[in-house]
């Protein structure tokens, strides 16, 4: 995530970790022919260059909500040590030890990781349908190739330091530059000029893109059907320090504060616990995770200030969040020494 600019002190920080999400359409759409039109995916991914260098850790992997394709039954091999999460809309993913693990829904081979992706790989990200990796700076993609997002471009595969799968498309950042490839039917792997120098961060929704730059500034483009690329106010005004895409809505913090906008966002409604010390947020379907420079977890339907009732053990030590349809996941344990 990118290291956190709003003012104050904090006796507690996450360490640096990809962070990767996605969001999904409801149940059925699933189980139909790859023509239907599903709802999307979203993907978040953050520039961590400490991630390269980072051993197993000891933290220990967290999931709750929708078990409905086994995608929060945590794989023995990736209960403790991982050092990047991943949430596809019905599929999980985690490294450690520079190795890939995946689990949940297979229907299109999107936990079937290539036999390449058991060393090395540095970042893991869940699109709707498709699952992405880093392995020594080269994009590797498994799963569904509907529009191409699996198709990764010569460009992709030297060079990269994070990368976002959205429903059919996918992003990646290299050298601060965002590349995009796959779906484009609402212009979202057209990247705005301003995306090609100076970026830390990416999120990609069902068929929009977010980036931030190297200044707190949050660009937006692709489909806006539901206003989740009109940057509201509070966050163009402002210096954002973490962004997210939900299914058709958008995430940034700003000054510690979630601000969200696009669909059922007319009332930005956030929670009293993620309008202040907030350092990270990932985006799903309907739902919005954010993490406190306390370690602390917290979760909320799109919309709503109710709180999620999340595992006990997600209120301390959570050091990353990954959000998708239904489902989350969490690296939880002690802070990574700093050097």
């Amino acid at each position: 995530m990118p290291t956190p600019r709003e003012a104050g002190r904090r006796s507690w920080r996450p360490a640096a970790v990809l962070i990767t999400l996605a969001a999904l359409s409801p149940l059925p759409a699933l189980i139909q022919p790859a023509s239907a039109a599903p709802a999307p995916a979203t993907a978040l991914a953050v520039a961590a260059p400490a991630v390269a260098q980072r051993a197993a850790t000891d933290w220990a992997t967290l999931a709750w909500g929708d078990n409905t394709y086994g995608q929060t039954t945590i794989p023995a091999a990736a209960l403790q040590g991982a050092s990047a999460i991943a949430a596809g809309d019905f599929h999980s993913l985690a490294v450690k030890d520079g190795a890939v693990t995946a689990w949940g829904s297979n229907l299109y081979h999107q936990t079937d990781v290539p036999a390449t992706l058991n060393s090395h790989v540095t970042a893991v990200s869940g699109g709707y349908l498709h699952s992405l990796a880093i392995k020594n700076g080269q994009v590797i993609a498994w799963g569904s190739d509907r529009y191409d997002s699996t198709a990764v471009p010569a460009t992709a595969q030297t060079g990269v330091d994070a990368v976002a799968a959205g429903q059919f498309f996918s992003l990646a950042l290299k050298h601060g530059q965002v590349l995009a490839w796959g779906d484009n039917r609402y212009g979202q792997t057209q990247t705005p000029q301003e995306t090609h120098t100076g970026i830390t961060a990416i999120a990609a929704g069902a068929y929009h893109a977010l980036a931030l730059t190297d200044d707190g500034k949050v660009i937006a483009w692709g489909d806006n059907r539901k206003k989740q690329t009109d940057v509201i106010t509070p966050v163009k005004n402002g210096t954002a320090t973490a962004i997210a895409a939900g299914k058709d809505f958008s995430v940034a913090v700003v000054g510690g504060r979630v601000y969200a906008w696009g669909t059922a966002m007319t009332n930005q409604a956030v929670p009293t616990t993620a309008q202040s010390r907030v350092v990270a947020v990932a985006a799903g379907y309907d739902r919005i995770v954010a993490l406190r420079d306390n370690g602390q977890a917290i979760e909320w339907k799109a919309n709503t200030t109710a709180l999620t009732t999340l595992p006990t053990n997600a209120a301390t030590k959570v050091q990353a969040i990954a959000a998708g349809g239904y489902h989350s996941l969490a690296l939880r344990g002690d802070p990574t020494p700093q050097p």
